[in-house]
């Protein structure tokens, strides 16, 4: 199996975790999202400076942030994964797995625009119908909704930002993960020592939500660690490509689990996405 195989199977097993994560944050749907989301990077922060010291990665931690384009790099990473799992933790326990599925359905497009032009992957005449398509899916959309799907744009350009700067990065995986979580957690526990003291945090939790919160570090840590690692092996067209199954999943889940609304101008943004990613499936070969 070539590298580039490797990573495409990495980065299509990543999107099943990610797919099936909604089931997840809801079980925490009674404490406040951005309380969820510092101790999503507090944990995160753990559990991979744990692997790094486990895995003696310590002197490419410490020689990555001795490097000023490295660390840079890092830092708009840790805000653009920041700001994702912000508005999609917020979008789930708000009752919004289908506006955050869309998003994640929108976000191929984003990948392929940021191949075409950081990297001069070629868009054939199919890619660009579905470009197209899935522009009249994001229309409809907003048909449906009245307004613009401000939590589905969110969600696909910030991961697609973030899948953008890992290909870019030098850095290792984990190495870069754990770097990219210590970044966040000083703002993480400033936000969670607050809360404290405005008398706004649940803190101390009952046992259940305890152990939600303490395995948020993993369920966060190892799909990135593992996108990470993919996706540095394999073309971001194939990125683009292989994440359908992420929102698939996720619109399963939304529909089947938790019975959302779909109105019908919201089937027809759908329909025209799927499509919109049919044509790029078979436009490229991710599997290669």
């Amino acid at each position: 199996m070539t590298d580039s195989a490797k990573g495409a199977y990495a980065v299509f097993f990543t999107y099943v975790l990610w797919g099936i994560l909604p089931v997840y944050w809801r079980a925490l749907a009674s404490l406040d999202s951005m309380e969820i989301l510092a101790h999503r990077a507090l944990w995160s922060c753990a559990f991979a400076l744990c692997l790094a010291a486990l895995t003696r990665r310590w002197r490419e931690f410490v020689l990555l942030f001795r490097s000023r384009r490295a660390l840079g790099m890092l830092a708009f990473s840790s805000l653009a994964v920041s700001a994702n799992w912000c508005i999609y933790i917020w979008a789930v326990n708000d009752g919004r797995i289908l506006e955050s599925s869309l998003g994640y359905f929108i976000n191929p497009l984003v990948s392929i625009l940021f191949g075409a032009v950081f990297f001069k992957e070629h868009l054939g005449k199919l890619q660009r119908l579905a470009v197209v398509l899935a522009a009249a899916g994001v229309c409809a959309e907003v048909l449906s909704l009245g307004r613009l799907p401000l939590v589905s744009l969110g969600i696909a350009f910030t991961f697609g930002l973030y899948g953008l700067l890992k290909k870019m990065s030098r850095a290792e995986s984990l190495v870069g993960f754990a770097a990219e979580t210590l970044l966040i957690t000083p703002f993480a526990l400033w936000w969670l020592v607050w809360r404290q003291q405005a008398g706004l945090a649940h803190f101390p939790y009952d046992p259940w939500r305890t152990l939600l919160l303490v395995g948020a570090g993993v369920v966060t840590a190892v799909p990135l660690i593992l996108f990470a690692w993919g996706v540095k092996r394999t073309t971001m067209t194939t990125v683009g490509v292989t994440q359908y199954t992420s929102p698939i999943l996720m619109f399963l889940t939304a529909t089947l689990l938790y019975h959302e609304p779909m109105p019908p101008a919201r089937w027809l943004s759908f329909l025209l996405i799927w499509v919109s990613l049919l044509l790029f499936t078979k436009a490229q070969k991710p599997w290669s």
